[in-house]
């Protein structure tokens, strides 16, 4: 994936410019929380509020974690006091197999597929969806269970989906997964606008920030239960 980021920012810098800025040839890129400057010499990201925004995201998603990790229903239920829908279904896997879906944290859809899936989710889990060509974005789970840990990780998006950190909208989407399947290849990313690489890149950016978190908090949450255990048995604390 690493390497898969440096090839992106090279054919950044193969892109025209089209904006002179302080004497040089600069393409400029705006979101709600960054900005993007790209010259074929080297590229500029002011990103102090994204910065602030995503160290935020860890610290609401670690405090709401820690009460959640031996009642996963907690979670459940700040997702939904936050205003997204959960559903959840014995048939959910089947279901967003057949438009590509995989179950966890769902960004809107538009267009045929979306469709298709709110006819799907009403009869599979009468969830009262709109039938219309948008979903609104959602967690699409299995009913069994929560795995804390598998959870953490959607959780973790959709706080970023939330705070608005950019990389969520379908086409991107759609690009990270041919990217994470492997189903892309230097030829086709060639062919992409400088706009939906700067935007894959930031898809990428998200998960891999879901990725470590979850990782750190499997690391923080795992040794104190080892801790704890080691403790009511007599033993030392040290893991």
């Amino acid at each position: 994936m690493k390497n898969f980021i440096n090839f992106l920012i090279k054919k950044l810098k193969k892109q025209p410019e089209k904006t002179i800025f302080q004497g040089s040839l600069m393409r400029k890129f705006s979101g709600k929380t960054s900005k993007k400057f790209i010259t074929s010499n080297d590229s500029l990201s002011i990103d102090a509020k994204q910065i602030f925004i995503k160290e935020e995201i860890n610290a609401e998603a670690k405090a709401i974690l820690k009460d959640a990790v031996n009642n996963p229903e907690i979670l459940v239920n700040f997702i939904k006091s936050k205003g997204t829908k959960v559903i959840k279904s014995k048939y959910m896997k089947p279901v967003l197999f057949l438009i590509g879906e995989q179950t966890g944290f769902l960004p809107p859809l538009k267009g045929f597929k979306a469709s298709a899936l709110n006819i799907l989710l009403n009869i599979i889990s009468g969830a009262g969806l709109k039938v219309d060509s948008k979903t609104p974005a959602l967690f699409a789970l299995d009913d069994k269970p929560v795995n804390i840990y598998l959870l953490s990780h959607q959780f973790h998006l959709w706080l970023s989906y939330i705070n608005e950190l950019p990389g969520f909208d379908e086409n991107t989407r759609k690009n990270f997964k041919n990217v994470w399947d492997s189903n892309v290849n230097s030829l086709e990313v060639g062919k992409l606008s400088i706009e939906e690489i700067l935007s894959l890149k930031d898809a990428m950016a998200r998960d891999m920030e879901a990725l470590k978190f979850v990782k750190e908090m499997t690391r923080e949450f795992v040794g104190q239960k080892q801790s704890l255990q080691k403790i009511k048995q007599g033993g030392s604390a040290n893991i």
